[in-house]
């Protein structure tokens, strides 16, 4: 029988092989990497070759197909120039004021700047410079202040002056309810008496056609109050056309 060796005697186990050096380990990673890199730049760039060349996708295809030409889409409209806004800004200024009797020099001058590149709607912003100075009596006013001028008026065509004794007034004043009545009488009468009635009406361009007919004394008696109309029917007229040039230029598109 064979003597086994004693523990004493067993030799060592050998040891574990050493791993190789860090250094080497990044070495030969670095080396493999770099050419992996150069390699998928390779591959994306010959991709990209063969999309740009090559016949697209179906599903690329389908979006393109179901996509309008952009010639095709409907736009967003242009947005207005700036000299057309500055025109409607200068419009819109001035238009609550030209429903007042009072005068507005400072809006009209601000406005005037505004439209300046604007020869149509400075034209009309022009025909407003008296009602802006001295203001532009409503309908209502130049109703309720009709009576004295027409007053006045009678007193001239009789040679009275305006300041004359309750007895001349009171015969002016007959005078004038004979004419509404219908009673025979001058000219000047007449007028005054149609004159009244498209105030009436709200007609002051219709009033002051029959006013116009007026001459001597009695249109001279008149004209203070005259001017008043006539800034009136301008305030009126400038209002509907200057409306009417917003929308105008409001629908144009930029130059």
């Amino acid at each position: 029988m064979t003597d086994l060796p004693s523990p004493e005697e067993t030799p060592p186990p050998p040891p574990p092989p050493e791993p190789p050096p860090l250094n080497a380990q990044r070495g030969w990673k670095g080396r493999l990497a770099l050419p992996l890199a150069a390699l998928s730049c390779l591959l994306s760039a010959l991709a990209l070759v063969v999309a740009l060349a090559g016949t697209a996708p179906p599903v690329t295809t389908a979006a393109h197909a179901a996509t309008p030409p952009w010639a095709e889409m409907p736009r967003p409209e242009a947005p207005l120039a700036p000299d057309s806004a500055r025109q409607l800004v200068a419009i819109e200024l001035l238009m609550p004021q030209l429903q007042r009797a009072a005068p507005f020099p400072r809006a009209f001058a601000v406005a005037i700047a505004l439209a300046s590149g604007d020869a149509e709607a400075t034209r009309l912003l022009m025909t407003l410079a008296a009602a802006a100075a001295e203001g532009a009596p409503t309908i209502r006013d130049l109703v309720a202040s009709f009576g004295p001028a027409a007053e006045a008026a009678v007193l001239a065509e009789l040679g009275f002056a305006s300041d004359a004794g309750w007895l001349a007034r009171r015969v002016a004043g007959t005078m004038r309810l004979g004419a509404t009545m219908g009673a025979a009488g001058t000219p000047a009468l007449a007028a005054l008496r149609d004159a009244a009635a498209e105030l009436a009406a709200g007609r002051a361009a219709a009033a002051e056609a029959r006013l116009a007919t007026l001459s001597g004394p009695t249109a001279e008696a008149l004209a203070a109050w005259r001017g008043g109309l006539a800034r009136r029917i301008a305030a009126d007229a400038a209002a509907t056309q200057l409306a009417a040039l917003a929308i105008a230029r409001a629908q144009e598109s930029p130059r």
